[in-house]
């Protein structure tokens, strides 16, 4: 079974590389922008769509105006696969107006996830065993080698985080699925309180309080922006200033921008290590796993409603969902997924209905039976417990007693082949 795996490393370029690191990723941008602008005239005419070979020939007029020279510097892969790109970004989005769920795609301004790609990948350009790998342009670039890769690389892409510039490599490899599956199943509850507790008690937390200090560092910088771009405008009228330009930030706001995307790339660094080391000590240990069928997106619904119709219980509401975004239940399970794929183990969906609400030993289902967010007490029978542990067991008992049908939707997403299955 083949399956794509993506690594990513730190590179450490000189500083003219990172010259032309930024001059790529313009070249880049600089098409995107003429591309989405075209298509976006198409839709205000209600014509089609430009497709890409029409693109494509656009780009070679383009190159031939005088002051589009520099676009000749630029290397002409990178520009039809973000053509390409442009091209299916606008199909998608045409989709998605019909289906009124998305919105066309946006201009991208500088800075503002700077990054091209590199689509075919010669043998040579991998250099592993003296860490470096050749971009072009820029010529050998020193990444950190953190670990070896695996399989046939397939393109790769450069992008800037923070001032950090990284490589993520795709690569294609052939997966094994053929040996003994360990034994052992687990039923997994996904909660707030506890992050991840399993059906024999174990409880797997994310440091939260970490998460909420960065939070807090980044309201107050978000103030200060605010705050700088109204000093800024108030200048602008008095004429002791030019007039705010979000495209030509001054100093002080591109350094409070830059502080905001470090406090975000902490907390993103934060979960992601913690639903590593959660998937992989679970696909070692147990060979089955269930797991709750979440439907996120009805769960994070707003609760504001309308002027006519005011929500209820606003506050508390906004309040869980933010409680959702700091753990990313359905990042977490993508995350146990794919460590439960190559442990060659299995994944099994339930139905997550009234699994905190229903007595493992007697059977009994009532909303009394849970007082308290984190106690369980059965009002027939007496049994009392953690209330996570008790939706844990459930989990995992409908996973043996349910109907088990084959089920695609992580599937087809991740690009693994894995089936996985539901029980209903």
């Amino acid at each position: 079974m083949k399956a794509n795996i993506a690594y990513k490393f730190e590179l450490m370029p000189t500083r003219e590389q990172k010259r032309i690191f930024a001059q790529a990723a313009g070249w880049r941008r600089f098409v995107w922008n003429k591309a989405i602008e075209l298509q976006k005239r198409c839709l205000e005419q209600e014509v089609p769509f430009l497709k890409y070979t029409e693109l494509a020939g656009r780009l070679v007029l383009w190159k031939k105006e005088d002051d589009m020279l520099w676009l000749q510097e630029a290397p002409s892969q990178a520009l039809q696969q973000c053509l390409q790109q442009c091209l299916m970004d606008a199909s998608a989005a045409i989709q998605a107006f019909k289906a009124k769920k998305k919105g066309f795609p946006k201009f991208q301004a500088r800075g503002d996830g700077d990054s091209f790609r590199i689509p075919q990948v010669r043998p040579t350009d991998w250099d592993e065993a003296n860490g470096r790998v050749r971009i072009p342009k820029a010529g050998f670039v020193r990444f950190r080698k953190s670990r070896p890769i695996q399989g046939k690389i397939k393109q790769m892409t450069v992008s800037v985080e923070c001032g950090h510039w990284f490589v993520s490599v795709v690569t294609e490899m052939d997966f094994a699925n053929d040996g003994p599956r360990r034994p052992g199943e687990v039923g997994i509850d996904l909660g707030i309180a506890q992050t991840v507790t399993l059906s024999d008690g174990t409880v797997f937390q994310l440091d939260v309080e970490s998460i909420k200090k960065h939070e807090k560092q980044i309201a107050v910088l978000q103030r200060q922006l605010c705050r700088n771009k109204e000093a800024r405008q108030k200048l602008a009228k008095l004429g002791k200033a030019n007039p705010f330009d979000k495209r030509e930030p001054s100093r002080k706001r591109r350094r409070l921008k830059a502080k905001i995307q470090n406090h975000h790339r902490c907390i993103r660094n934060i979960r992601r290590d913690f639903m590593l080391k959660t998937a992989h000590t679970i696909a070692q240990n147990y060979g089955g796993v269930a797991m709750e069928d979440l439907k996120l997106k009805n769960m994070t619904k707003s609760a504001k409603g309308t002027v006519e119709e005011p929500g209820k219980n606003v506050r508390q509401k906004t309040g869980l969902n933010r409680s959702l975004a700091r753990v990313a239940p359905y990042a977490m399970r993508m995350a146990i997924h794919w460590a439960v794929f190559k442990a060659n183990g299995r994944l099994i969906l339930v139905d997550p209905k009234y699994t905190s609400q229903t007595c493992p030993i007697c059977g009994c289902t009532s909303s009394s039976n849970r007082p308290s967010q984190a106690h369980f007490g059965c009002q027939k029978c007496g049994y009392t417990a953690n209330a996570d542990v008790v939706g844990a067991t459930n989990v995992l008992k409908k996973s043996r007693t349910g109907s088990v049908r084959p089920c695609s939707e992580l599937g087809n997403k991740t690009a693994t082949g894995t089936v996985l299955f539901v029980a209903s």
